[in-house]
């Protein structure tokens, strides 16, 4: 994919280290935009190319990434997190079958007010997610 914009470049954008590990996880979400998997999933589709890849190391480059705001993490109903690549603001689509995630954009947020809740609360962000039956399950 010739437009996936460089690991190596995005890792040093936002400060981190560049380790052949964080590249190659984040290798993996750059190419497969809108994708989400858990940090087993990961594991799993680097261990061809990283036999030695431990399944700490793992967590911590997807911790890493989190906090870098480069990937997401988001919990599932199921318990397990999972996680997406997030360089700009989107939403998501649930399939209630599969529990597959897809990004998705969203219209008429500026028109969304929250009622009741704590008192002189500030929003900072809102996050949507819509659950249904996708089109491979429906």
């Amino acid at each position: 994919m010739p437009d996936v914009m460089s690991a190596e470049i995005l890792l040093r954008e936002r400060g981190l280290r560049v380790t052949p590990q964080r590249q190659s996880v984040l290798r993996l979400f750059l190419e497969n935009a809108g994708q989400h998997w858990s940090a087993d999933q990961v594991r799993e589709k680097l261990l061809p190319n990283m036999p030695g890849l431990a399944r700490g190391t793992t967590y911590k480059v997807l911790d890493e990434l989190v906090r870098g705001n480069i990937c997401e993490e988001l919990p599932t109903p199921q318990g397990t997190a999972i996680y997406g690549l997030r360089l700009a603001p989107h939403h998501h689509f649930v399939c209630r079958a599969c529990h597959r995630w897809f990004d998705v954009g969203v219209e008429g947020l500026d028109q969304l007010a929250m009622v009741g809740g704590p008192p002189d609360a500030v929003v900072d962000e809102v996050a949507v997610t819509f659950l249904g039956t996708c089109g491979d399950c429906g």
